[in-house]
């Protein structure tokens, strides 16, 4: 399948009363090799996590010493690091919605740099973010294939284990539409129930069981240009999780929903269930 998109925000729903509206900025030099697409995806996140930083109280957890590497100097932070997921897994605060998005390059020396603003909605965190693994792997041996960086034809596959049991939902975003890849397209659950300290490998099918091998959906990545960027939302919870307004795209063989519908739902599942867990992960995909 043909795998390409865009992040988007969505405006014009009713704000609580714990959020705040906050700005952030960031700037991020294009190195040799990048596309601006990806340059202005590692902006926009950084500009996020300087919002959450600046308006709310800030404990940056170990897991993000990349992002430590950042500098902020005025309204501004300038990164030249890898920031794969959402800014609010760091922060005692969490990014609900984008309501703004201006991006800018300038050439310094020689070096493009991508300058983004951001305006959203923002809220303090409930509860600290519960150490989820969640691995994207492009081969089955998880200690030595676990990556962000895919080539064209490489497969995909997902390493998942939490400490409590819930449900789980993965979508991948692709051309302005959002696809559902777990639960599997054969399976009627709203979500994937997970049993707690179990670790899952989905999109490979257990060769001991004909059943799962039947309804679990594999796939491989493509890419139409140099380099392409995906994005893969993640969403665990204690409780039931709700179906956003999808519908069977029968030429994809996947349940899929117009980004923006999608966004609109993943916003209101946020806010009815406090407990839930989001992960953000983008995803390179190259050319051979």
């Amino acid at each position: 399948m043909r795998w390409l998109g865009r992040w988007v925000g969505l405006g014009g729903l009713l704000v609580w009363a714990q959020e705040k509206v906050v700005t952030g900025q960031a700037e991020v030099e294009v190195p040799p090799g990048w596309s601006i697409e990806r340059a202005e995806r590692q902006a926009y996140n950084s500009a996020i996590l300087h919002a959450l930083q600046t308006h709310f109280s800030t404990q940056v957890s170990a897991a993000s010493k990349l992002v430590l590497r950042n500098r902020t100097e005025g309204q501004k932070a300038h990164t030249q690091t890898e920031f794969f997921l959402t800014a609010d897994q760091y922060v005692e605060a969490e990014w609900l919605q984008t309501l703004k998005v201006q991006y800018q390059r300038q050439v310094r020396g020689g070096t493009v740099w991508v300058i983004c603003k951001v305006q959203g909605r923002a809220r303090p965190r409930q509860r600290p973010p519960l150490p989820l693994t969640l691995t994207p792997l492009r081969c089955l041996d998880t200690s030595r294939c676990a990556t962000t960086e895919f080539l064209a034809g490489d497969p995909f596959y997902l390493l998942f284990r939490s400490p409590i049991g819930g449900y789980l939902q993965v979508f991948f975003e692709d051309s302005g539409r959002v696809f559902r890849l777990l639960p599997y397209q054969h399976q009627r659950q709203l979500a994937w129930e997970v049993r707690p300290d179990s670790t899952y490998l989905f999109f490979a099918p257990a060769a001991q069981s004909r059943t799962e091998a039947f309804w679990t959906d594999q796939f491989w990545m493509t890419a139409e240009r140099p380099e392409v960027l995906h994005r893969l939302y993640i969403l665990f919870s204690p409780h039931p999780l709700g179906a956003p307004p999808e519908r069977f795209d029968r030429p994809q063989g996947l349940h899929t929903v117009a980004l923006a519908e999608f966004h609109e739902w993943l916003l209101q599942e946020r806010l009815r269930l406090p407990e839930l867990n989001l992960r953000i992960i983008d995803l390179t995909v190259r050319q051979p």
